[in-house]
């Protein structure tokens, strides 16, 4: 016996001399460990992986074997994490889906603040007998909520579902609301409340909105555009803008991850969500700064409160069952009005139920003013936990329900594998063809871009190849080194269209983007010549386009769409394509075209009530440039279409020249859909543009003007 004792001090003397580790290269390579091994091991289980990172801080954590204490270094770590969790959720906001959901979001908001707070109010004066403000901060702390589960929804390409974008506006209407509630019970407990309280936090609340919501997208589009060359230097922009809205929102008085979420969606429409600056934003967060904020939140809790007698069991359970069904109810009650699905319930639910950053705000600001003593940090900290192993089991399961099912809607709706091909000859524009392949790409699929160097087979066409794949391959080393797929091809062909064609046969490519170039005839480059004979012999969606900036610094887009585009096969495919361009840059945008046609690409891109863009009706497209007033930092769409087919204008299929030609430094992008193979319905009867019709009316009045003359001249 005297031998086990023996071992069990020497074993104690041992871990009290060297830990907790003060290396703080050690406690980083330990850390990063745990965020690589950790996911892997609780997979294996079926257990999310964010609840091995979790468990693994509660290991590692000052209340267990302290291995590691929270310095002042894994500190701005974690709180980097817990701001990148609200930064993200601002900057992949759908706002097309928060427009339309907004009333939801709204109710939703309201719900998940005011049930979760009611209830805990009177669980805490007629059960705990807590003091009124004791009871009314306490009872804050349940209708808060962090969305400890985004990665979760992130990984399985859900984000942009309605549920997911409803809790999103949900959380930050609630915890805005429980944060500003704390300030001012602060300062009624303090005695710091005076006639200036509400003038002062009117006005830095205002002048935070102003801040991020409209001064940050102006000086974010001039950054962009002026420090274009330097990429890396993109992303330390977007962090320092992170940090730097934090502190604002301190100064305003509520806390930092307000700010954070007003940045991200201050940078929403200038960072396109398929760009290659997004994929850096996202990939560096959950691979770094996201794991430290869940390690940091595990090594909170204290396991030895479970054995320190019932009272505080019985405290920190009713504090559970009150957090996890308010927000069950909150979540039930917006599905139920709104005939959700039960998956859609469930994520809604998941993402809302965890309790972390704004809980931990609100306890330790009690207990530093004297209502709150030790029992309730206990009893909140097991909370945390318990809601946050919830909220990863349930947002998972829920989460791959409703990615399955959009994936079988989408396999219904979408018969042919998206796969983009871009000929280059020349290699100057590159980068900015691949930015818009990204820009236009499906964000569901995960067929890789094609970038094809091909050159016309002569005696230097080794060389001329060699010369244009290297200067490729640099421009995809960084898209490749996240989760964009590049395949880069090589062709050497004595006619450059006819190598095009027959490696769109080859790869079974949908779509061929290739760059303007106003010369003609010279035949190493991509227009002229070459685009008249790619289409004529092409059945691909063929799109030309003339970039001139950054996609992220347009300020206006406007759209031109061909009269009858709605009868093209293509048209579908096209509408989604444009609504990708239109939802992701352009602080405003425009489509121009026949009343038909509009109401048809509104139906298909889900905008019946035409509230998404500014719509307007055009009959006459021969003085299209007096009415759209072409501008330098415009993007022009013209959708247009192969000669001889059903949507084919004259007027619109020249457009291109009129803007290369009159507005040199204006951007555009010409859309080819692929070829009819059968119009709507079958009936070519159905066309009954009034384009048409005032263009047969132009030739009659013209053969009628004729015969007048000649009957005149008779007389």
């Amino acid at each position: 016996m005297s031998t086990i004792q023996n071992y069990l001090l020497n074993f104690n003397q041992f871990f009290s001399h060297y830990l907790p580790l003060k290396n703080p290269v050690l406690i980083l390579a330990i850390t990063l460990l745990i965020i690589l091994f950790s996911p892997l091991l609780f997979r294996r289980f079926k257990i999310p992986g964010i609840i091995g990172l979790i468990i693994a801080g509660v290991i590692i954590g000052p209340n267990s074997f302290h291995i590691i204490e929270s310095t002042n270094s894994f500190e701005l770590l974690s709180k980097t994490g817990l701001l990148y969790i609200m930064f993200l959720a601002g900057l992949e906001i759908d706002m097309q889906e928060f427009r339309q959901n907004r009333s939801k979001s709204i109710l939703f908001g309201a719900f998940t603040f005011l049930i979760p707070i009611s209830i805990g109010y009177l669980v805490c004066i007629y059960v705990f007998h807590f003091s009124l403000w004791s009871s009314v901060l306490l009872a804050s702390m349940f209708s808060t909520h962090t969305l400890l589960s985004y990665p979760i929804v992130s990984n399985m390409g859900i984000v942009k579902n309605r549920a997911v974008q409803i809790t999103f506006g949900g959380t930050i209407i609630t915890d805005s609301a429980v944060l500003i509630l704390l300030g001012i019970i602060t300062n009624i407990v303090t005695g710091e409340m005076d006639s200036t309280f509400w003038i002062r936090i009117i006005i830095s609340i205002g002048l935070l909105f102003f801040s991020t919501l409209y001064l940050l997208p102006k000086i974010s589009r001039w950054f962009f555009r002026n420090i274009e060359a330097q990429a890396s230097s993109h992303y330390i922009y977007v962090l320092a803008v992170v940090f730097i809205s934090g502190f604002l929102s301190e100064l305003a008085g509520v806390e930092p991850i307000i700010g954070a979420f007003l940045a991200g969606l201050g940078l929403n429409k200038i960072i396109p969500h398929n760009s290659i600056l997004m994929n850096r934003i996202v990939f560096i967060g959950n691979t770094l700064f996201i794991p430290f904020f869940l390690i940091s939140a595990g090594m909170l809790v204290d396991l030895k409160l479970f054995f320190k007698g019932s009272e505080a069991l019985i405290f920190a359970g009713v504090l559970c069952v009150v957090g996890l069904l308010t927000k069950y109810f909150a979540a039930w009650l917006t599905a139920f009005i709104y005939k959700f699905s039960k998956p859609e319930r469930n994520i809604i639910f998941g993402l809302s139920v965890s309790h972390a950053a704004a809980t931990l705000a609100v306890i330790k600001v009690g207990f530093d003013i004297g209502l709150f003593d030790q029992n309730i940090i206990n009893a909140t900290i097991i909370l945390i936990l318990i809601s946050c192993l919830v909220s990863s089991f349930v947002s998972e399961k829920a989460a791959r329900r409703i990615a399955v099912l959009e994936k079988d809607v989408n396999r219904k709706t979408n018969d042919k594998i998206e796969r983009i091909l871009i000929p280059v000859s020349n290699p100057e524009n590159i980068q900015r063809l691949i930015d818009f392949s990204l820009l236009i790409k499906d964000h569901k699929s995960s067929e890789a871009i094609y970038p094809l160097s091909i050159v016309e087979d002569d005696a230097d066409a080794d060389e001329k190849l060699n010369v244009v794949r290297k200067v490729i391959e640099g421009a995809v080393e960084q898209i490749s080194s996240g989760d964009k797929k590049v395949e880069v091809l090589k062709k050497v062909d004595l006619s450059i269209v006819d190598g095009i064609i027959r490696t769109a046969k080859a790869y079974n490519i949908t779509d061929i983007l290739i760059s303007y170039k106003a010369q003609h005839g010279a035949s190493n480059l991509i227009f002229g010549n070459i685009s008249e004979n790619l289409l004529s012999k092409s059945k691909q969606a063929i799109i030309i386009s003339k970039i001139l900036q950054p996609l992220n610094t347009f300020k206006r887009i406007v759209v031109l769409l061909t009269p009858n585009a709605e009868l093209e096969n293509g048209f579908i495919r096209m509408s989604a394509k444009l609504n990708s361009i239109l939802k992701q840059i352009g602080s405003e945008s425009h489509i121009y075209g026949l009343s038909n046609t509009i109401d048809y690409f509104s139906k298909e891109i889900g905008d019946k009530k035409k509230t998404f863009f500014k719509y307007n009706t055009i009959e006459n497209f021969e003085n299209f440039d007096h009415i759209s007033n072409p501008k330098e930092d415009d993007l022009f769409i013209l959708v247009t279409a192969r000669k001889q087919t059903v949507s084919y204008d004259f007027h619109v299929d020249e457009m291109s020249k009129k803007l290369n030609k009159s507005h040199e430094f204006t951007s555009f992008a010409v859309f080819y859909p692929e070829i009819s193979k059968a119009l709507q319905d079958g009936r070519i009867s159905d066309i009954t543009s009034s384009s048409l019709e005032h263009n047969i009316g132009k030739v009659k009045q013209k053969i009628t003007g004729i015969f007048k003359k000649e009957e005149d001249g008779e007389t």
